[in-house]
């Protein structure tokens, strides 16, 4: 077939499918509207994907009949809840596909009696965090930026600051609304469809639509302790290499030992700046944040030097505002932040060993100025003997990673500040990246480290994400995928099934 030819069929095959979702009285977007523009804007904008429509369902039979046209049409399916995909999984990872958008299912209630929480898959974790609190004075565990959709984070796992005490946004699943390839919607939960249950919590963007959850809350704090020690530390001098190891292993051996699960810490590094940062949040009173904080502060490295740390208490909402940089909680409905990046990650199951550190913090100074990417390292504490994360049974659900000590996001984007702007990323910066994390996986081969797929990396191949993310639970989510999607219909490069 040629080039011409190929391109004649798909156009024809995009008429039929709109001609379905149309006959079928699904909202859409075709490509011809003018809300088509602004509605593809990835919020990774290194990554433009043009979907052959889009569908903008408002009800769970809109979404049923969504997928029974691109079936029709054999038009793969990816949906959207809050554009936040780093590989903009959501349109689809490539041109073409059928882009079910869920930005209406925005419904938010707690029931008076159990306090659970029933939540639209379109809500984003601002607008879910400050209504279950204005509504019933509950919390869940979620992520720090409030723009990112409720439905992608928790299907793949969900970490915030408050994981630790209470576990990942996917652990507080109860039940689901879920729309199967086949348009078939069911109800589920762990008696219910209990193999759906197990595959949609780690591995959701593969098995279904949900357009409902049910999620477990807590009590919200009335307030919570940010903390932050400061180094800046000069990335020429001999010693700032031995400087960052020992300090991260005062972080390391505190986290395994003896950090409460009600303490969230970080590492965060930016080389340019010379910046290496100790911080986090104590749901607790001072009183006792000064007391469990002490073995900590006591083991630091250089003990005369020690920065004064920042010490400030908000109440709970407010504190939520301060860890998202500002950022309102309640979100618009169409997502308007951007960047321009390339992200990876690494989860660390045990201990870093001295090896391992040193490489890694010995490419932090040699690459410290890298232009024009600015590029920094969260480590985020999951794990250590009180952590809820990992006290969760591993076989409770497909995601599985849990059992991380620290989960590493390493993330490049551009210095929009250059005169004239850069506006493309550098083809060299995804080489440079893979080097900053073989700098820590190469160094200690005797660990199998992981990833987590809610940093998902677009460059791996389709195995080598699925070890990477799935682990041992592959086998088993490959057979599923054969029972409730045979065809393939819901696919990304990385979705399960695919080769």
């Amino acid at each position: 077939m040629t080039l011409l030819a190929f391109s004649v069929l798909a156009v024809d095959s995009a008429a039929s499918l709109i001609a379905c979702l149309n006959a079928s009285n699904v909202p859409l977007i075709s490509t011809s509207d003018a809300d088509y523009a602004p509605a593809v804007i990835p919020y990774n904008l290194r990554l433009p994907f043009f979907p052959a429509a889009i569908a903008v369902p408002t009800t769970a039979a809109h979404v049923s009949s969504a997928l029974k046209c691109a079936q029709t049409f054999n038009t793969k399916v990816a949906a959207r809840s809050g554009g936040h995909s780093y590989a903009a999984f959501g349109l689809g990872g490539v041109d073409g596909s059928l882009m079910i958008d869920m930005k209406k299912f925005r419904n938010l209630t707690v029931d008076p009696d159990t306090f659970v929480a029933t939540v639209g898959a379109g809500l984003r974790l601002g607008d879910i965090a400050s209504g279950i609190h204005a509504i019933a004075g509950r919390a869940l565990p979620h992520g720090l930026c409030p723009g990112v959709g409720i439905s992608g984070h928790a299907l793949h796992g969900g970490f915030g600051f408050t994981s630790r005490m209470w576990g990942t946004t996917l652990g507080t699943i109860i039940e689901m609304e879920v729309v199967l390839a086949s348009g078939e919607i069911v109800n589920v939960s762990k008696e219910s469809n209990p193999d759906l249950f197990w595959a949609l919590r780690g591995a959701g963007s593969s098995f279904g639509i949900v357009t409902t959850f049910k999620l477990k809350t807590y009590p919200a704090p009335a307030s919570g302790i940010n903390f932050t020690w400061t180094w800046t530390l000069d990335n020429n001098a001999t010693a700032t290499v031995d400087t960052k190891v020992k300090l991260f292993q005062a972080v390391q051996d505190y986290s395994i030992t003896t950090a409460p699960s009600n303490m969230a810490l970080r590492v965060f590094t930016v080389p340019m700046m010379g910046l290496f940062q100790i911080t986090g949040v104590f749901w607790g009173s001072r009183e006792d944040f000064d007391s469990v904080i002490a073995p900590l502060v006591d083991s630091f490295p250089d003990q005369d030097n020690i920065p004064t740390p920042e010490v400030l208490e908000h109440a709970y909402l407010d504190l939520l505002v301060v860890l998202a940089l500002g950022q309102a909680l309640p979100q618009p409905e169409n997502y308007t932040m951007h960047d321009t990046f390339f992200a990876k990650s690494i989860v660390a199951p045990s201990k870093l060993t001295t090896n391992a550190l040193t490489s890694f913090f010995t490419f932090h100074g040699q690459n410290a100025n890298k232009p024009p990417l600015l590029w920094f390292v969260i480590a985020n504490l999951y794990g250590g003997q009180y952590s809820a994360i990992s006290a969760q049974d591993p076989a409770d659900s497909s995601y599985y990673v849990r059992d991380s000590l620290f989960t590493f996001q390493l993330y490049s984007n551009l210095d929009t500040t250059t005169d004239p702007p850069v506006t493309t990323y550098p083809p060299w910066g995804i080489e440079f990246m893979d080097g900053l994390s073989k700098s820590m996986t190469d160094a200690q081969t005797e660990t199998k480290f992981h990833a987590y797929p809610n940093y998902v990396d677009p460059t791996l191949s389709p195995q080598l994400a699925h070890e990477l993310y799935y682990g041992e639970n592959y086998p088993r989510l490959a057979s599923l995928k054969g029972v409730f999607d045979p065809g393939f219909l819901l696919w990304n490069p990385q979705a399960v099934g695919t080769s």
